[in-house]
């Protein structure tokens, strides 16, 4: 089953492919305005969240992404799925291979500018499953995991596998400047970009800078747009 049936059929068990999306407590849940993005908010050359953006300068920067619509970042998610599992696998990180039975809370593919102007589905784990009270997720427990795999638009409506990003809640104490939150990027290739406090660790600096700007209160969340939402 694809991602473009299950969204038409509600359903709440797991894709053929293994790809969860457990949408019942989200459709319940009022809708709340949504955080403004940060890089929107200033130049990016003052915007922690794009200034040392490694998606802007490094090998993993996506080439003058194209825009792709609804329809056709669906159809290139549905396609390009079954790679996405084999290749990031290969990273070794045990949620690169995990995720795609965990809780998908959204729609469909969404366009983000923080992260190299990718398109994006956001997956969360059960311990952070509070993500999909949105604004009011609160602090998520030590375990908690999102997963935001993510495909590259191309001018001929079609799309490449991106990176994929990863934020893992650690202990308390375990990386303070961090909120504790470990980040994580798996190329395009399976290679392992960096990760907080370990390999390339000063790399991955700009997603706790990003997500921090939003203020400790907030856990250094962000959300997706509210009409991409499950």
């Amino acid at each position: 089953m694809t991602l473009r049936t299950t969204l038409k059929t509600a359903s709440f068990t797991p894709l053929a492919l293994g790809f969860g999306l457990g949408l019942g407590i989200a459709s319940a849940l009022p809708l709340t305005p949504a955080l403004a993005n940060p890089c929107a908010a200033k130049a990016c050359a003052q915007n922690p969240c794009c200034a040392k953006n490694p998606c802007a300068a490094n090998p993993c920067a996506a080439a003058q992404p194209a825009e792709l619509n609804d329809e056709q970042a669906m159809r290139e998610w549905d396609r390009l799925l079954p790679a996405m599992q084999t290749t990031y696998a290969k990273s070794g990180i045990p949620a690169a291979a995990q995720f795609f039975n965990w809780i998908n809370v959204t729609k469909s593919p969404y366009q983000s500018s923080t992260h190299g102007d990718r398109y994006l589905v956001n997956i969360v784990n059960e311990k952070a499953k509070n993500y999909q009270k949105w604004e009011e997720a609160g602090i998520l427990p030590a375990g908690a995991i999102i997963a935001k795999p993510t495909i590259v638009g191309k001018a001929d409506g079609k799309a490449d596998i991106g990176p994929l990003f990863l934020m893992e809640k650690m202990p308390s104490g375990w990386h303070p400047q961090s909120l504790d939150w470990k980040y994580s990027m798996v190329m395009a290739d399976g290679s392992l970009w960096g990760e907080t406090k370990g390999r390339n660790s000063a790399g991955m600096t700009f997603c706790f800078e990003c997500h921090n700007a939003m203020g400790a209160e907030t856990d250094g969340l962000l959300f997706l747009p509210e009409e991409y939402r499950r």
